[in-house]
């Protein structure tokens, strides 16, 4: 502005109708603030939050199995894993696969369990490292997903017994269904870490994200992890109200199973009053109030005897 604008330029009154204009023109211009649930996810799909990363043990035996190895191959490949060999023999003597004998070394386990068997339990083993925080802030929400993840994933293997769905493919989707709730709680750290004096919410609100997001952005990591397609669908579509045509299967048994384990009380949301008859994904299934009141003494029975393992 030259000298010669400046000094004719009409000063702004304090509370002026000018000001008042300068000051509605400002906040006009000032970007609105981004809802935190839409920080969170940008966070994470901008690649700014740290995923778990699926270990090696496990990418390597999804490898050999892809390519059909034999159990040669394999048993050299899990040995390498002490800890996952060392679960494997445990699984394979629990009371869902127990044979005469117990087994005794990690060759004998693979020919009990069986390769799709293998597989499931190598990436379950794996996965177990993903539900652990060193925040302690967060530590028994983590352990809470982790309980109700393995809850939903035995009663989803139960459920596909009874439908014609492969048993370890729906143990699989259980196990996974929440994940995104793990990575979702990533994103709010990070956000705490960075901005700690702003960033401050309270537990429900946390939970509220995480139920929120948590399908979309599990399915983000299931894409990392290389999932095969038709376990993301049901991972991402386990809250659909209505699940009720013949390829909704796998989606509807991961629904069924997720509510069964809030039933017993293993969720971020129990409740034992629930009721599940007259539901679009339990008809499917075709279940009545005997199966499923039978089903959910076995899930409690079988969830014992699994937590020690994994």
């Amino acid at each position: 502005m030259s000298d010669l604008a400046e000094k004719f330029r009409s000063p702004v009154v304090p509370g002026s109708p000018s000001q008042k204009t300068a000051t509605r023109v400002a906040v006009a211009a000032r970007p609105a603030p981004v809802p935190l649930a839409q920080r969170i996810e940008q966070e994470i799909r901008a690649g700014r939050v740290e995923l778990p990363v699926l270990p090696q043990v496990a990418i390597e035996v999804q490898q050999l199995m892809d390519r059909e190895a034999d159990i040669t191959s394999l048993v050299k490949a899990i040995e390498r894993e002490p800890a996952v060999a060392a679960a494997l023999i445990k699984y394979a003597n629990a009371a869902v696969y127990a044979g005469l004998r117990d087994v005794t070394d990690l060759h004998q386990a693979l020919l009990r369990l069986g390769l799709d068997s293998v597989r499931q339990a190598v990436l379950s083993i794996s996965a177990k490292g993903a539900f652990e925080t060193n925040d302690p802030n967060q530590r028994r929400l983590y352990q809470t997903i982790w309980l109700h993840s393995l809850t939903t994933a035995i009663a989803a293997r139960r459920l596909a017994a009874l439908v014609s769905v492969a048993p370890e493919t729906a143990f699989l989707a259980g196990l996974m269904h929440d994940i995104g709730r793990i990575v979702v709680l990533r994103g709010i750290t990070a956000l705490r870490k960075r901005d700690p004096q702003s960033f401050l919410v309270p537990a429900h609100t946390v939970r509220e994200f995480t139920d929120a997001l948590h399908c979309p952005i599990g399915d983000v990591l299931c894409h990392e992890w290389n999932i095969p397609a038709e376990l993301r669908d049901a991972i991402a579509r386990h809250h659909e109200p209505v699940l009720s045509e013949p390829k909704d299967t796998l989606a509807a048994v991961v629904q069924v199973a997720d509510l069964m384990a809030a039933k017993v009380g293993a969720s971020l949301h129990p409740d034992p009053t629930l009721t599940l008859l007259g539901r679009p994904s339990v008809q499917l299934l075709g279940l009545d109030d005997v199966r499923l009141a039978a089903l959910l003494i076995d899930l409690e029975d079988e969830r014992e005897q699994l937590v020690t393992i994994f």
